[in-house]
Order: C-alpha cells, then sequence, then structure tokens
C-alpha cells in the first residue's frame, strides 16, 4: 500500500500561498468564547463521559480548538490533578477528551507530565497528540500536509564525541493497535476545504518525526538535523514526551500533525497556516476515529481483564515518572528517563 493519501485534485501550492484555502462551511472551527462558559461538576463529568475512549492532547490554543470542533455536546471539566479538560461526543457516540499542555515535554506542564497524570484518572484507550509541525523537507511535506507518525525520534539526546555526535535518542513506532491502523490512516478522508482543486493536502501515514525541545526556526539548524536524520519528514515538540508517559502506562499512542512551517527562518510568513495545519490534522483524527468498530475491542487503561499490552518498566523508571508528577522535571531527568526506557 502507498505510503500517502492526497485530498484534493490540483497539485500542492502551499508554499507559494500567503493565505491557506478556505475551509468548507460545515467546518465551524470554534472560538474561544464558543466553549462552555462554565465548568460541569467533576461528579457528573464521571458519570457521563469516564472512562473516555480517547485523549487527546495539544499544546497551542488553535490546536485544541481544532480537536473540539470535530466533538458535539462539549463540556468542561476541572480536575484537581489536570485543571480544565474537554470532553464530548464524536460523529459514532465515542467519548473524546480534550486537554491542553504546555510546549515541549519537559516543561512544567509539558506532554509528560500532562499525559502521566491523565491516563490513570481519564481511561483512555489511546492517546493521540494533534497539532501542527514543522516540514524538513518541501519534497516530503509541504504546507498543509498531514503527517502520522509511524516513527518517532527523540534527537535531542547526544554525546559530542571529538569525531563528531553520537546520536543517543531513540526511533520508536507506536504500539501495535495504532501501527497497524496507521497503514490506512487517509482512507476515505477528504480535506475539509472549499474549494478542493485549491490545494492537494497529502497524508504521510509513513511520517517520521522528530521530537524535542527546539523551536525550529533557523535555515542552518535545519540542515544539520537534515543531515544527521536524513529519513526525517517533519519537527515537533510534544511527542517525546507522550511516548515516554504512554510506555510507562502500556497505553497505544500516535501523533498526528499539520505542516504550518518549514523551519527555516519565515516561521512568522505562515502563520496564518498554524490554525488551518491544526484543522487538517484534527479532521482526519476525526474521520479516523469515526470507524467505532476498530476500536470496540481496545481496552481502556486498567482494564486488566482483557488487556494484552502491560507495561514493561522497570521500577526506576515509574519512580522517575512519579517526580515528575510531582513537578517539572530538569532536562537530566527526561534523559535519563529515555536511557532507561531506550534499554528495555
Amino acid at each position: 500500500m502507498e505510503s500517502t493519501t492526497h485530498a484534493g485534485e490540483r497539485g500542492n501550492q502551499g508554499e507559494s500561498m500567503r493565505e491557506p484555502p478556505e475551509l468548507k462551511k460545515i467546518v465551524e472551527v470554534l472560538k474561544k468564547e464558543d466553549l462552555p462558559p462554565k465548568t460541569t461538576p467533576w461528579e457528573d463529568i464521571e458519570e457521563k463521559f469516564l472512562p473516555v475512549d480517547f485523549l487527546l492532547l495539544t499544546a497551542k490554543e488553535c490546536e485544541a480548538l481544532s480537536c473540539l470542533s470535530f466533538l458535539k455536546h462539549i463540556e468542561r471539566g476541572c480536575e484537581e490533578e489536570l485543571g480544565p479538560v474537554y470532553f464530548g461526543f464524536n460523529s459514532s457516540k465515542l467519548k473524546i477528551a480534550v486537554i491542553q499542555c504546555s510546549m515541549g515535554a519537559a516543561a512544567p506542564g509539558g506532554s509528560i507530565v500532562v499525559v502521566q497524570g491523565a491516563v490513570p484518572i481519564l481511561k483512555p484507550k489511546a492517546v493521540i497528540c494533534v497539532g501542527y509541525c514543522a516540514s524538513l523537507d518541501e519534497n516530503k511535506a509541504k504546507l498543509g500536509d498531514v503527517i502520522v507518525s509511524a516513527k518517532l525520534i527523540t534527537y535531542a539526546l547526544v554525546k559530542v564525541r571529538k569525531e563528531g555526535i553520537e546520536e543517543r535518542g531513540h526511533v520508536v513506532p507506536p504500539q501495535q493497535g495504532m501501527a497497524k491502523l496507521i497503514k490506512d490512516a487517509g482512507a476515505g478522508w477528504k480535506a475539509p476545504l472549499k474549494k478542493p482543486k485549491d490545494l492537494k493536502v497529502t497524508v504521510r501515514n509513513d511520517g517520521v518525526l522528530l521530537s524535542g525541545p527546539t523551536v525550529l526556526d533557523n535555515p542552518e539548524h535545519r540542515r544539520q538535523l537534515k543531515e544527521r536524520f536524513r529519513q526525517g519528514t517533519a519537527i515537533e515538540m510534544e511527542g517525546e514526551g507522550l511516548y515516554a508517559a504512554a510506555h510507562n502506562h502500556g497505553i497505544e499512542w500516535l501523533v498526528i500533525k499539520g505542516v504550518s512551517d518549514f523551519g527555516d527562518g519565515s516561521k512568522s510568513a505562515t502563520n496564518p497556516w498554524r490554525p488551518f495545519a491544526s484543522v487538517m490534522a484534527a479532521s482526519l483524527v476525526a474521520h479516523m476515529l469515526d470507524d467505532s468498530n476498530v476500536f470496540e475491542k481496545w481496552p481502556h487503561y486498567e482494564n486488566k481483564s482483557n488487556r494484552k499490552r502491560r507495561s514493561s518498566t522497570p521500577d526506576y523508571t515509574k519512580a522517575k515518572l512519579n517526580l515528575v508528577k510531582a513537578g517539572g522535571p530538569s532536562v537530566d531527568e527526561l534523559e535519563d528517563l529515555s536511557l532507561e526506557l531506550g534499554n528495555n
């Protein structure tokens, strides 16, 4: 099966367009003022939504709003450890939670902290990180294209020798369930564009995402990363934290992000593509989750009666993650955790 799926009829003109194309009118992208003005008591949230079927992890407001735009009957809950969490139903009546973390993995409130704390409370079947990213190669992924993480590379951990850089990061695929699912990601999906001929949106279900702490907007740094990771498709910041926490919990995970820039020093010029790329990614996620039959037998977290995938994370790593939950981890702590995970 081919590794790319196209939505649209004409060649991708993303890099030459100052503004992204218009969306279909049926896709009403929510604004912050459209969200529920008051929180629902947590007891009612528990009764109505828990355990959730899927947790969508976002880092920026436009990413969260894009995800919520594809849900119905949205309610806001506020749990003491998690803070605000939004809940809703998709068109197949799956229960979806949307939570926002800080940018990156290791920052206070970053992805590793949020996922580590949210999974035991919300008990999802899987966690999907949704939003926008930067393409490392215009020939592999253009503005508006959607990248699905067939592989995730944690690139920041290195040993600098006199002879050069020794890579200490990890190349990790999703767990078994998601790995099978993404082979057909994009099948039957149509980009929600007002005029489909304006842009050919490609779904890269063979995407190789670099994940780390860098906000990339420098052509020389981009060139160096491309040289180090020739297989790389795009770069983002939250995936490595999601992977570490999901690995510890023994739960399915995935990163799906739309391309909003090229990390080459022109990031500010493509700012309008951030919400557009987020909508493209959220639309694909909504399309995948609408096929609810696929997930019927997937276990919720802690559903031990039929759970097949159990965490093999050693006690040392669990202790590290408990420290992370109590406060923001240092870079050294995250590196130690990454090394421990890689040795399993």
